[in-house]
């Protein structure tokens, strides 16, 4: 409709000009400039159509009423033939070079145009303070930055369409399936709407939308906003998640070790009231030896509260070592007699053949993370199987070892069970525990310039290791 209008505009000028120039009256050489005139005109304002429509119908009234014989399209001068041509190729590449330059000159202005709209959308992302999900705000500032009718948005994340703008568009299911598997590039079209993949990290986070007049350079822009916008919310959620964690974290600690030293106050006093009735010589045996198990169980559950006073330092990363040295079948010996009543109906294999030179570690973690690993392996085994304890030379450095006889560690959890809070599926409601002994073995391990691991074992059974480096071993 806008073409055909254009045209008839076109068709009225020239016989305008036309009346024009007979009217005055003016030569023919003036004439053949002010069809020219109208034909540049007219490329500039509306296009090459129009112009080359100019020209053909500026040279047949150029002939019809200015050549000899008027009246008529024949022309009885051969020269006259020669100045129409010229004129009708003047005026079509005239057309021509004014219709690119006004192409060049629309194409820059609407370059600039989506620059500025980029530039905005892009502040927008950046400057989002919240107020609903991510995904519908950016399909709203898209919508509104652009002036664009339509805009969808569909988040890999949530699986929801998101859409701004006053019309309705909602993405094929064929095309997010073959967007998010794999099966077309970043851009598809379909009649009048583009649909745009969206990548995170090399992932498919989303298909974009868009309805409108945007050039693909523009569209993968927005993609890449879109983009930018959706990582940006999620690392801003995962620094969240991870504050909130941490405030967590140091919330539990604080609080266990603010019980556990609420425990040594009446465990002192029990301590001192069993040492203060055993002293009397007139107290049965029978109850003497009651007192002794009382005696017992106290300092077993002095040594607990110590041992969580300890984890909940080394949990909330405030420990430094305090460093001796010490005989490595001494650290042996040591944890055994304190994890005392824990052992006494086990039988522990204690196997310590050239262990070697001394180690500078902190003797206090370091029976810790033992303790820690014998106590996994009076859990996870049976009453009547034994349980291996060790030390031995590697790599010039020396490791720690418990071996226990018991169902051992699915493959798949080798690396997990040192997980904080991690819990074999299998073991989660039959075995006491909290999930995080392992992770403060290997901790301690690791503050050593160590590591803690999962043997390979030969059957059954569990084997973990405390690795102490050659650094740490001193020459004899």
């Amino acid at each position: 409709m806008r073409s055909a209008l254009r045209l008839l505009c076109t068709i009225l000028v020239l016989i305008a000009v036309t009346v024009a120039c007979r009217a005055l009256p003016v030569n023919a050489t003036t004439t053949g400039f002010a069809y020219l005139v109208v034909v540049l005109i007219i490329a500039s304002t509306w296009g090459l159509l129009e112009a080359v429509v100019a020209s053909i119908g500026g040279m047949l009234l150029f002939n019809f009423f200015f050549f000899p014989p008027f009246g008529t399209l024949t022309v009885a001068d051969a020269e006259n033939w020669v100045a129409l041509l010229a004129f009708l190729a003047t005026a079509i590449v005239a057309s021509q070079l004014s219709a690119r330059a006004r192409r060049q000159t629309l194409t820059s202005i609407r370059k600039q145009h989506e620059l500025e709209r980029l530039y905005a959308l892009g502040t927008s992302v950046l400057l989002d303070h919240g107020g609903g999900p991510l995904p519908q705000r950016l399909a709203r500032s898209v919508a509104q930055s652009f002036s664009i009718p339509a805009v969808s948005l569909y988040d890999v994340a949530t699986g929801q369409e998101y859409k701004g703008g006053p019309e309705d568009l909602s993405i094929p299911q064929q095309i997010l399936d073959a967007a998010l598997s794999g099966d077309i590039g970043s851009r598809t079209d379909a009649l009048d709407t583009r649909f745009s993949l969206i990548r995170l990290g090399g992932k498919p986070a989303g298909v974009l939308g868009l309805r409108g007049d945007i050039s693909d350079t523009t569209v993968d822009a927005i993609s890449n906003l879109v983009a930018i916008g959706l990582e940006r919310v999620r690392t801003q959620e995962a620094e969240n998640r991870a504050e909130a964690a941490r405030q967590s974290e140091e919330l539990k600690s604080t609080l266990l070790d603010a019980v556990a030293h609420e425990f040594k106050t009446p465990l002192t006093a029990i301590k001192a009231a069993i040492t203060s009735v055993s002293a009397d010589p007139a107290i049965p045996e029978g109850q003497r030896e009651m007192l002794k198990i009382v005696d017992e169980e106290a300092d077993r559950l002095n040594g607990l509260v110590s041992d969580a006073i300890e984890t909940s330092r080394i949990e909330g990363g405030n420990f430094k070592l305090n460093e001796i040295e010490v005989q490595p079948t001494e650290l042996l010996s040591t944890v055994v007699r304190q994890m005392g009543t824990r052992l006494q109906e086990r039988r522990v294999d204690i196997s310590s053949a050239s262990v070697g030179p001394p180690v500078r570690v902190d003797r206090e973690l370091i029976q810790l993370a033992l303790r820690q690993l014998l106590d996994n392996a009076v859990k996870y085994s049976s009453a009547t199987a034994a349980i291996h304890f060790g030390a031995e030379r590697r790599d010039g450095g020396v490791v720690f070892w418990v071996a226990d006889e018991g169902p051992g560690v699915p493959p798949g959890d080798s690396e997990r069970v040192f997980n904080r809070f991690y819990r074999a599926h299998s073991q989660k409601h039959s075995v006491p525990g909290s999930g995080v002994g392992l992770a403060v073995v290997r901790q301690i391990a690791r503050a050593h310039g160590g590591d803690a691991q999962l043997a390979a074992t030969q059957g059954r059974g569990a084997r973990f290791e405390v690795i102490i480096p050659a650094t740490r071993c001193l020459s004899t």
